[in-house]
């Protein structure tokens, strides 16, 4: 037996159980959409004066910053899943369950899937709270299932990608403090060398090139797609797809990266 069900489920009971990783959790997602949204508001009122289209056509930045606003909530808590895997072993949890008739796949998939179940919540939260603020998002005419399906898809691929990233790092770790020093090392310059908060047109040549090489540049662009648009013409269909097409490859190379070394490598 798997055992992946109930293993997810008690990852998922840990969050909404404990009050302030719920509060936190919910309220975190507006704090992000309502302070960058107003503090770079004026972005739009910039690109009607000169005619320019720093902002890819959205009508305010709300709009625009929407996408990386929803991957970078993915992204920020996907990365930090794999420290209950440190805290399982320091606790002696994770020797139970590695005595127990379980894949041991199951005990890192199980942290990596309630994640995403909470990026989902999430990603709910901060559309509506998108949607409440004054001068706040408005999506294009045309907006469908399909663009509904491809904004989940993007922040669940992307999620997926850091959260088993991140899980296969902490396989190998036993202090939570070394997790955290690479967490820190890297979550501000994969927001910043990523399309996810600003337009590339205000980014510098050599940045903009990294930028777009991201895999947070995919999933907050693929979005952007979308939302700004709503029914695409030809051409953005197929840089859609694109973006699309490298967030799942990477999904599925981490999916397989994951199976494989945490039933050889996951220890005590």
């Amino acid at each position: 037996m798997s055992g992946l069900g109930p293993l997810t489920s008690r990852e998922f009971k840990k969050w909404y159980r404990n009050p302030v990783s719920l509060v936190t959790g919910l309220i975190q997602p507006f704090f992000w959409i309502a302070l960058f949204g107003s503090a770079f508001a004026g972005l739009a009122d910039l690109a009607k004066e000169s005619g320019s289209s720093i902002l890819q056509g959205a009508p305010n930045y709300i709009t625009f910053i929407l996408g990386g606003v929803l991957t970078i909530t993915g992204l920020f808590t996907a990365m930090f899943t794999g420290v209950n895997l440190i805290f399982d072993r320091r606790l002696g949890t994770l020797g139970r369950f590695l005595i127990a008739p379980i894949k041991r796949s199951s005990i890192v998939f199980s942290k990596i899937f309630s994640a995403i179940a909470r990026i989902v919540i999430q990603v709910a939260i901060l559309i509506g709270a998108a949607l409440i603020l004054p001068n706040g998002l408005k999506f294009a005419h045309g907006f469908t299932l399909f663009d509904i399906g491809v904004l989940i898809a993007a922040v669940i691929m992307i999620s997926f990608v850091f959260a088993s990233i991140f899980n296969l790092i902490a396989i190998r770790i036993t202090q939570p403090n070394t997790l955290f020093g690479i967490l820190n090392l890297i979550n501000l310059p994969l927001l910043f060398t990523s399309y996810a908060m600003f337009p590339p047109y205000l980014m510098a040549g050599w940045l903009r090139t990294v930028a777009k090489y991201n895999p947070v540049s995919w999933s907050a662009e693929s979005i952007r797609t979308v939302v700004i648009n709503g029914t695409l013409t030809g051409s953005q269909m197929y840089q859609l797809g694109i973006w699309m097409l490298g967030l799942f490859i990477l999904a599925v190379v981490l999916v397989l990266l994951t199976y494989f070394i945490s039933e050889r490598g996951i220890r005590e």
